[in-house]
């Protein structure tokens, strides 16, 4: 019996502990903000509040700026762009944080639209940094502000690449979608394949498009099982209930379907073969 209790207890410490899991877990570091972004509509000559929370997940005090700049995007790539505010419309109750070890502190803030603001999409980053030596660490909070109105939420797509010829594998596909109406909107991308007793529907995947830029988008489409020609239908629907498409016509030859077909070309060219030489064999002995 004591023989049973001590292997009993020799197991029990040999098993992993969460205790012990959560001693060795690696943990989070720095300084963080949240929210990350924030959508905003508001009427021109109206303001509404909002906060933010800025946390110092570190053992030593941090002395945190706070900074309000505009952003763009880099078209094609959509590659954030800052620069200094030229629109005074976001007010910070506070423009300086002392935060001590392991504390948080949450912050407010105003966004005032002046009267006559033309409806439409304006982009904003609230930044918290902090200098640490020769290095500052930067983290940001990107509000999407809208001033309501008259919106526009129109785009097309000016340029989509498929492959004509598929050997296989997930069918890719890609375009530039470009906005042309003054307001940030939501694509919800997607692809469908349709063919003879075949209808297959890709992921659908979801971007935000600014206005006036271009964005580069892609997405992908399960295979079908058999070889074909297959109807392809692929781009964006909006939030509004807008559907860009764009289609196109692709030969789709899996692989296993190419080895088949080469093992038939071998097998016939054999065949073909043993026959010449039976019926040079043939003329020869009847000669």
């Amino acid at each position: 019996m004591r023989r049973i209790g001590l292997l009993c207890l020799l197991f029990l410490l040999l098993l992993p502990t969460p205790v012990a899991a959560a001693a060795l877990a690696p943990k989070n570091k720095g300084l963080f903000l949240t929210p990350v972004r924030e959508y905003i509509a508001v009427n021109a000559g109206q303001s509404t509040a909002r906060a933010f929370t800025i946390a110092n997940i570190t053992e030593v005090p941090a002395r945190v700026v706070l900074s309000v700049e505009q952003f763009a995007v880099e078209d094609f790539t959509y590659d954030y762009m800052f620069k200094p505010s030229k629109k005074d419309w976001v007010k910070l109750s506070s423009t300086e944080v002392q935060l001590q070890p392991n504390k948080s502190q949450q912050v407010s803030y105003t966004v005032n639209v002046p009267k006559g603001a033309a409806p439409g999409g304006y982009y904003f980053t609230i930044f918290a940094t902090e200098t640490l030596g020769t290095r500052k660490v930067r983290v940001g909070e990107a509000l999407y502000v809208t001033v309501n109105g008259e919106l526009r939420l129109t785009s097309h797509i000016q340029k989509a690449t498929i492959s004509s010829v598929s050997f296989g594998g997930d069918i890719h596909y890609e375009f530039d979608a470009k906005s042309t109406g003054n307001v940030h909107f939501m694509t919800y991308v997607s692809g469908r394949l349709k063919g003879f007793i075949v209808d297959i529907t890709g992921e659908e995947k979801v971007h935000i498009l600014l206005p006036g830029t271009v964005r580069t988008l892609s997405g992908t489409i399960p295979p079908p099982l058999f070889p074909g020609i297959y109807h392809v239908a692929f781009g964006y629907r909006v939030d509004d209930g807008q559907q860009i498409t764009s289609t196109a016509y692709i030969a789709y030859f899996p692989q296993w379907f190419l080895v088949l077909l080469a093992g038939f070309v071998l097998l016939g060219a054999t065949l073909w073969y043993r026959r010449r030489r039976l019926l040079i064999h043939k003329n020869v002995t009847d000669f």
